[in-house]
Parts: C-alpha cells; structure tokens; sequence
C-alpha cells in the first residue's frame, strides 16, 4: 500500500511540474510533427510508384521437359495482364545480357535435373538473380516463387501418394509415367485457378501501393517515440546524493520513482496522439470498428512500455545526464529504425530481416499496419507481453542491485 501511495504521490507531483512546464509541452508537442511531416514528404517523392514501370521477371528453362514447359506456361499465364510484374522466356545468355543492360528486374532458372527431382521426391529450388538496386521488386518476386514452390512441392507429395498407391498394383512403369504427367498438369491447373489470387496478395507492398496511408501511420509511430522520449527529458533531475539518502529514508524506491515518470509520460504521449490522430483521421478517413481502436490503443500502449523499459535501463546504467541523453536519443533512433516506420524493413539484407521481426518495435509497428490499413480481424499481444516481462524483471534486479550498493 505504501508502495502505490508513494506511486501516486510522485505521479501527482511530475504532472504539477509538467503544468509549470506548458511552454515546453507545447514545443515538445508541435517540433516533432513539423520535422516528421518533411522528411514524410521527402520519402514519399522517393517511394511513390512509377505507374508506367513494371518489374520485368524472365524464366530461363535449363531443364526443357514438358513439366517445366507447363511450369512456364503456368507463371506467364497466372501473371497475364498484371500491373507490376511481367514475364518473358529466355535463355540463359539472354537473361544474363538484358541483367547487364538493365533490362530485367530479375531471372529465374529452372535447372537442369528439376523434373527428375519432383518424381524423385527431391527438394525443389528455383534460383533466382536479381537487381541488386531494386530490392523491392526482387522481395515481391521472391515471395511470388516461393509461393509457387510450395505449389509444386504440394504437387510433389500427391505425385509420390499416387505412387505409393500404385506400386500396389500391377500398373506397368510407362503407364505409371503417364499418370505422373497427368497429375502434375491436374495440379498445375489448379495452381493456375489460386494463381490469380496468389499474385494479388503478394505483390501487395503496402508502402508502396499505398505509400500516403502508410507514412502517415510511420509518422505517428515516430512522433509517439519522441514524445516518449520528451517526456522523460523534460521530467529528468538531477537529484543530490543527499535528497537520494533522505528519500531513501522514507522508502522511496528508485523503481517506485521511475514507475511515477513512466506513467506520466505514457498517459502524456497518448494523448499526445489521440490529438494528433483525430485531426489526421478527419483526413485519411480510415472506417476502423471500435474493436480496431482498442487493439491499436493496447499495442500502442505496449509499445509504450517497452520503450519505457529501454529508457529506464539506461538511466540505471549511466550516472552522466549528458551520457543518458546521448545514449537514449540513440536508442530512440534504433527503435525506430528497427520499427520499419522511418525506411520499410523490404530495403534491408534479409538476414537483418529475419533479426528485426523478432523486435518489439517491429512486433508493434507491423500490427498497427496490419489493423489500421489491411483489415485484420485479430491480433497477437503475446510477444510485446514478453518483452514487457523481461524488461521490466532486467530493470527491477538492477534497481536493486544500484539500491543495495548506496546503502
């Protein structure tokens, strides 16, 4: 009891000095949202698509069978009368020439081998070479092969089913050969019928088929950072190691302190950005359920928290105020480089990919998009749960652990 006691106390207390603080606030408030909103409008000159330029993606037949003739024939026709990707047969001669002359956005091969593979029962790989100056178009490519790779290797798996079926009876080997062929055409043109969907969903690059939307939720995912990150500047103090001791005296806790400023500077922020939000929304009318609202404001709070815990381990770490300052404007930089809000995550080496979505800034920033600009209907707290867990475990053993040496 006395630990909320002194909880609310303290709250009550930075709200006062923030009051005090207006002019601040109010700096603190607008300067962010005049920066963001220029350097918004300097990625999206960057970012907007060129709609008369679509990505060109040649198929090189290495194999030449009639199954990798369908396979070709199955990506033309899925692709046929798309507005991003185009596709054209060509040798590998070819492909490697028009790469150099820029040309192609990427080849694709079919190697040697690969249709012995499939009867075999052998993975499947279709190697792909790409532009190394559009990585967007290559990921959205990549994405289109590997979607159809698990199309053959489904394939694959009812081919070997038919064939462990009819080692059964007494099928002849060429007559067996001939249903392998059917069955792969049969699945081939059911591919072809998912195809057409297959293509919408992949090549659906938010930031770029709705780069406005997008960097419009970025822009408030970076203001809501640095207004977090304000908020503690503003309420930071240097206190004397005598105030320290007297408090200490009382039970005052460095946690119960650091908990009093966390909660002002969430409540704060978000308010913060429902001021924001409200006046953006009367623009971009987004037609979100009250359902939406509260799964964006639980992430949105989570995020806070997460972020909040980051701060807080570096104020425990670090006795020179300026080395917090510098150390937790850096941290600001990486959530929010990390988040994808500032540059999409598509531009990064894939293996940073892979890195980054297990981060808690992606985590919240990927299911804001997901809710407010692709309609999804659930949503998934558990892994920004964990991080709030975790850090909040980190930052209460150190704060003991500061606490036990000053004794």
């Amino acid at each position: 009891m006395k630990t909320l006691r002194n909880i609310f106390f303290f709250t009550t207390q930075n709200f006062r000095y923030l009051k005090k603080k207006w002019q601040s606030l109010l700096l603190l408030f607008i300067v962010p949202i005049c920066m963001i909103a220029l350097i918004v409008l300097l990625v999206l000159q960057f970012m907007m698509p060129n709609e008369q330029q679509k990505s060109k993606l040649a198929v090189v037949d290495n194999d030449i069978t009639e199954e990798t003739k369908v396979l070709t024939q199955l990506l033309v026709m899925a692709l046929k009368g798309n507005d991003y990707i185009e596709v054209e047969r060509m040798s590998e001669k070819e492909a490697r020439q028009a790469m150099k002359d820029k040309q192609l956005t990427s080849y694709v091969q079919f190697p040697q081998g690969l249709t012995n593979n499939l009867y075999a029962g052998e993975p499947i790989a279709l190697p792909l070479v790409g532009d190394p100056n559009k990585p967007v178009e290559n990921a959205i490519i990549k994405n289109l092969l590997n979607s159809m790779s698990s199309y053959i290797e489904s394939a694959q798996a009812n081919i070997l089913t038919v064939y462990e079926y009819a080692k059964e009876t007494s099928m002849s080997e060429e007559k067996y050969k001939q249903l392998q062929e059917e069955v792969f055409i049969d699945y081939a043109i059911y591919t072809l019928g998912k195809n057409n969907l297959l293509v919408q969903n992949t090549v659906n690059n938010i930031a770029t088929t709705m780069p406005i939307y997008y960097y419009t939720m970025a822009a408030l995912f970076i203001c809501l950072t640095i207004w977090l990150i304000g908020f503690h500047i503003l309420l930071m103090k240097e206190e004397s190691i005598s105030i320290q001791n007297r408090l200490r005296m009382l039970g005052v806790s460095i946690a119960q302190g650091f908990i009093a400023k966390g909660i002002v500077a969430i409540v704060g922020t978000l308010l913060f950005l429902i001021m924001l939000y409200s006046v953006v929304n009367y623009w971009l009318e987004l037609s979100l359920y009250t359902l939406d609202y509260a799964r964006l404001f639980l992430f949105v709070l989570f995020y806070s928290i997460c972020f909040t815990c980051l701060l807080g381990l570096v104020e425990l770490i670090c006795k020179s105020a300026k080395t917090k300052l510098v150390l937790q404007v850096a941290l600001a930089v990486l959530v929010i480089v990390m988040s994808g809000s500032l540059l999409p995550t598509i531009y990064f080496p894939y293996e940073l990919q892979q890195l980054i979505t297990y981060t808690f800034p992606y985590q919240a920033f990927s299911w804001v998009i997901d809710i407010a600009l692709e309609n999804r209907n659930y949503a998934s707290y558990s892994n920004l749960l964990i991080f709030i867990a975790v850090g909040s475990m980190l930052y209460g053993l150190l704060a003991l652990l500061l606490e036990r040496r000053l004794r």
